[in-house]
């Protein structure tokens, strides 16, 4: 197992005082302040806006100042006792007051307040990465709501450019059937077409209020508050090599608290080996009540007698359980991130591949034979089924690359929070599909 030594120990609490000392700052500068969004929102601007809002990371790094706050203390030996006592029948007697004065300071057994001051030190170090890794979860959530945020929005504006296109095909075949070139079917069908459009832009409007609606909950602000339009989504860029990726989240901060953890859990079994041992008390006092001045200063030295052995040797039994429990259980979470990595690695790359085929081909494609659809049918020679389906396919494939773009960010985002560290991301300037 890893030792940590005492030069080690100096630069991890110094680091840790450094980490606390700044996130204790940024917490008081956050605090009951609210975070402007500036329009058109971003998914960096909302991430920060909620790295710096959101409740639960302030909490989080109250927990980490108390965490640290208790290296210290722990280290710290008992209070020293004071202890008086008085004759109540000298009280006054022509000779004074009889009494005793004693100071008496408890000692535990050797190594034992720095084995405490180990643990301490490791419990602020399973905080500093639990908060590290609650970051890492806030803004990939933050992402994964912007990228819906996007998609409504988009969505939205979908269905209006549809609702435009059905328009214009509902006034050709209204010239058609008055010219009677056409049946009146085709302007019942347009209506119809139309109204169903009207149905899912109510629908795409009650999304977009739920989607506010968890956002603001990430930033801990009422339900109804406003949030800007969004920017377009970053275009795709290159994917790191998945190696690269699986090596980099050994270091993940989920992996680097349980390593603590375990660090902890080794300590305190050493900690209950210690309880073996006699627990020692120093004292000095002054009893006045001896004639003789040379017999009144006193020292003494007492001392527990751990008899029972039997009920140390299980106490070191349980902490020596639960430290092998630590180590299994930190090599059951690096398996299991390793694998929940190189799932979402290829659910990434599949993304991409959709996304690339949506605005390459589908989008394309679907446009084209709507256009095509609608000009034949203005010319007489095409029928009004075949506008119909051509604008339902260009609705669908318009829906599908907007969907395949907000997946393939939220993807992303997941992939940044496995791997432990931010990945190299597009511009966030990217164009609209």
């Amino acid at each position: 197992m890893r030792q940590y030594s005492k030069s080690l120990a100096g630069v991890v609490g110094l680091a840790l005082f450094i980490a606390v000392s700044a996130t204790h700052a940024a917490d008081l500068a956050h605090r009951d302040r609210d975070v402007a969004l500036a329009a058109p929102l971003t998914a960096e601007s909302f991430t920060v806006a909620v790295l710096a809002r959101n409740a639960s990371l302030r909490a989080m790094r109250q927990a980490l100042v108390a965490a640290v706050s208790g290296i210290r203390p722990a280290g710290a030996l008992p209070d020293p006792m004071l202890s008086v006592s008085a004759a109540p029948r000298t009280f006054g007697s022509a000779m004074g007051t009889g009494e005793d004065i004693e100071v008496s300071q408890a000692l535990p057994w050797w190594g034992t307040l720095e084995v405490r001051k180990e643990i301490a030190r490791a419990d602020a170090e399973v905080a500093r990465h639990d908060l590290q890794a609650l970051r890492l979860r806030l803004a990939a959530t933050a992402r994964g709501i912007f990228a819906d945020w996007v998609f409504v929005h988009r969505a939205l504006l979908i269905n209006a450019s549809n609702q435009s296109v059905i328009g214009e095909l509902r006034r050709i075949a209204s010239v058609r059937y008055a010219t009677g070139k056409a049946p009146q079917s085709d302007v019942l069908q347009a209506d119809v077409e139309r109204t169903m459009l009207a149905q899912q832009q109510l629908e795409w409007q009650r999304k977009i209020a739920v989607v506010a609606a968890r956002m603001n909950a990430l930033l801990d602000r009422p339900p109804t508050f406003p949030i800007p339009l969004p920017a377009a989504l970053p275009a795709p860029t290159q994917l790191p090599s998945e190696a690269a990726l699986l090596q980099r989240a050994l270091t993940h901060p989920q992996l680097k608290a349980l390593e603590a953890q375990e660090h902890a859990a080794q300590a305190k079994a050493r900690l209950a080996g210690k309880q073996r041992y006699p627990k020692f008390q120093v004292s000095a006092g002054y009893n006045s009540m001896w004639s003789d001045p040379a017999m009144r200063p006193m020292v003494g030295l007492s001392f527990t007698v751990p008899l029972d052995q039997g009920k140390y040797s299980a106490e070191v039994d349980a902490a020596q359980a639960q430290a092998r429990r630590a180590e299994y259980e930190l090599e059951n979470q690096r398996a299991a991130l390793l694998a929940d990595l190189s799932g979402a690695y290829a659910s990434t790359r599949e993304a991409a591949k959709s996304l690339a085929l949506y605005r390459d081909d589908l989008v394309p494609l679907a446009r084209d034979a709507l256009d095509v659809a609608l000009s034949e049918y203005s010319s007489g020679r095409g029928g009004f089924l075949e506008v119909l389906t051509a604008e339902q396919h260009q609705l669908d494939t318009a829906l599908g690359l907007a969907r395949a773009q907000s997946e393939y960010f939220d993807r992303w985002a997941e992939l940044e929070r496995l791997s432990g560290s931010g990945l190299a991301r597009p511009n966030e300037t990217g164009t609209s599909p």
